[in-house]
C-alpha cells in the first residue's frame, strides 16, 4: 500500500485545487495574525467574521473517513491545516527527505520556531516513513527531541528521517531538521503498526 492510498480520499483535482488554495489563504491568515499589532478594529471585525464562519462550517462536519482536512494526497501534509508544509522530495521505505518553512505563525520567541512545532514536525515526516515502511497506517507510541539549535521561521530548511530498527510491529525512526550545516533539532520516535481493525475512525489503546 503506497503512503497516499492509507490516507487518500476521493475528491475531484478541481477540488482538490480549490482546498489548496483555502489552506493557503488559511495559513497566510495564521501569519499575518501572528504578526498582528493591537489593531482593535481589525481584531473586532476578524473575531465577528470567524464567529459566522464557525456556524457556517459546522453544517458541513463529518467523520474522519469523509473529511477533507489531512486526506488530500496531493497536497503537501495531506492537506492538514494545523501542520506547517512539508514538501517531501524523496521518499523510500528506508529515508524520507523534504524541505520546510515556518511561517511567523510557528514562532515561539526571537524570530525562532516553537519547541512544540518543532515537535510536530518530527511527527510528520517520522510517522510518514513509519507508514511507509511498516506498509500500513501506525501511531506514535513516543517521540523524543533534542533542540541543538534555534530554528529559524521563515527559512528553507531540510527535514530528513530514517530507519534506526524494526521490532515486530514497533518501527523505531530517527530524523533531523537542517538550515544548511546546522543541524536545529534531533528526533527519535517509535510508531506501532496498526492492526487490521484499527484503522482511521476508531480510537486505539494498544
Amino acid at each position: 500500500m503506497s503512503w497516499e492510498e492509507m490516507f487518500k480520499g476521493d475528491f475531484a483535482a478541481d477540488d482538490v485545487r480549490a482546498y489548496g488554495e483555502l489552506i493557503e489563504n488559511l495559513h497566510g491568515v495564521q501569519n499575518a495574525l501572528a504578526a498582528l499589532s493591537m489593531d482593535r478594529e481589525a481584531i473586532d471585525d476578524l473575531s465577528a467574521d470567524l464567529a459566522r464562519w464557525c456556524e457556517r462550517l459546522e453544517k458541513s462536519t463529518t467523520d474522519e473517513q469523509h473529511q477533507v482536512n489531512g486526506r488530500v494526497a496531493e497536497l503537501p501534509v495531506r492537506g492538514h491545516a494545523m501542520l506547517p508544509d512539508l514538501h517531501v522530495t524523496s521518499r523510500t521505505t528506508e529515508r524520507v527527505e523534504g524541505t520546510v518553512r515556518f511561517g511567523r505563525w510557528f514562532m515561539g520567541g526571537g524570530m525562532a520556531v516553537h519547541g512544540g512545532a518543532v515537535s510536530l514536525l518530527f511527527d510528520e515526516v517520522l510517522g510518514i516513513l513509519a507508514s511507509l515502511a511498516a506498509g500500513g497506517i501506525t501511531r506514535t507510541a513516543y517521540l523524543h527531541t533534542d533542540y541543538r539549535a534555534l530554528t529559524p521561521i521563515d527559512t528553507e530548511l531540510q527535514a530528513a528521517a530514517w530507519i534506526d530498527r524494526v521490532e515486530g510491529r514497533k518501527w523505531f525512526v530517527r530524523g533531523e531538521i537542517r538550515h544548511g550545516d546546522t543541524v536545529c533539532a534531533e528526533g527519535e520516535g517509535l510508531f506501532l503498526r496498526l492492526l487490521p481493525e484499527q484503522g482511521l475512525g476508531k480510537r486505539t489503546t494498544d
